[in-house]
């Protein structure tokens, strides 16, 4: 957690205001700082986050937003939940792994659902590894500690391939390091969870002959009724270089979660920010165009039953006319 980026950004925009002949008190009072908690740099998180960050930044008046690289989605919620940063993209699932370590999860507030993290399991092309069965014994990359992709492959590995972590020799990457393990040869089994097209992947495919691991029919059936944050994705061929068959996975809504106390009228000038400037947004990232109110409640009964919805993104939808009433 990059704590001292915020603080050495304050310091700059202090001196910005002496420059300016403001008093450090009167420069620090004109701008409110925020944190959002995105993910690991080689992930889709992370350009979501940036992306929004800079909008936040240009349309709502008196406050920086600062987006800063985490281990994504379970310490981005741990981290609300300790009033550590201000807003963080989750993967709705984590919520599963809060309820089961008995989280008191009143602190934080849900402002909106978009695009779905899909999971990428890679191999080489010429790896004997077909399907999630023939895992059994090799070194599989899971996610680095802390992270949503992390809790999500131990879930998935169990409902998809009746696999425990002893069946394999799991390796706690994240997506960078994944990447880097499957040029070096170190891992058979490479994994991002995140919104396709990966950058990094993308990147990887041009340089090794790469496979995607798809889900069989029965192994999504058995994780969707297993577990109601998944739902059905299919990855298009070609997506990346090399991969030419469509590849059938999962993918879980992300959402934008932020400590509960936050100010009504911001967080409805934060929603405002994002589904005003639809141009702007869907520029951001080729999942940023699922972050429109169609995608609103994706995931929210599942979502909503655990964390509610923030009164500025109630009254947000309120405005445009399609707030739900929540049981």
């Amino acid at each position: 957690m990059n704590r001292p980026t915020i603080r050495n950004l304050f310091g700059l925009a202090v001196m910005g205001g002496l420059f300016l002949g403001l008093a450090p008190d009167e420069a620090s009072a004109q701008r409110k700082y925020l944190s959002l908690g995105t993910g690991n740099p080689a992930g889709t998180f992370y350009f979501i986050g940036a992306g929004f960050a800079n909008l936040f930044n240009r349309y709502v008046p008196g406050v920086r937003v600062i987006a800063e690289s985490t281990a994504a989605s379970e310490e981005n919620f741990h981290y609300l939940l300790r009033k550590k940063l201000d807003l963080g993209l989750v993967s709705i699932h984590v919520i599963d792994a809060a309820l089961e370590k008995k989280l008191d999860l009143s602190p934080v507030r849900l402002v909106c659902l978009g695009h779905t993290s899909d999971r990428h399991w890679f191999v080489r092309k010429d790896s004997p590894v077909k399907t999630i069965s023939d895992f059994r014994g090799k070194r599989v990359a899971l996610g680095s500690p802390g992270s949503g992709t992390l809790v999500s492959s131990k879930v998935e590995l169990s409902a998809a391939g009746n696999l425990t972590l002893a069946d394999i020799k799991p390796a706690y990457l994240s997506f960078s390091e994944s990447i880097t393990a499957m040029k070096d040869g170190t891992v058979d089994v490479g994994v991002i969870s995140a919104g396709f097209p990966v950058a990094s992947l993308l990147d990887l495919a041009r340089q090794v002959p790469i496979r995607l691991i798809p889900y069989s029919e029965e192994e999504m059936k058995r994780l969707m009724e297993s577990h109601p944050y998944y739902v059905r994705v299919v990855i298009p061929a070609n997506t990346y270089p090399g991969v030419d068959t469509d590849t059938l996975t999962r993918g879980i809504t992300t959402g934008i979660f932020c400590r509960g106390e936050m100010d009504e009228n911001l967080v409805y000038q934060l929603m405002k920010a994002i589904y005003d400037h639809p141009r702007e947004r869907d520029a951001i990232h080729p999942q940023a165009r699922q972050w429109n109110l169609e995608n609103m409640y994706r995931g929210a009964d599942y979502t909503t039953k655990y964390v509610p919805f923030h009164p500025g993104a109630v009254k947000y939808l309120k405005e445009k006319g399609i707030w739900r009433e929540r049981n």
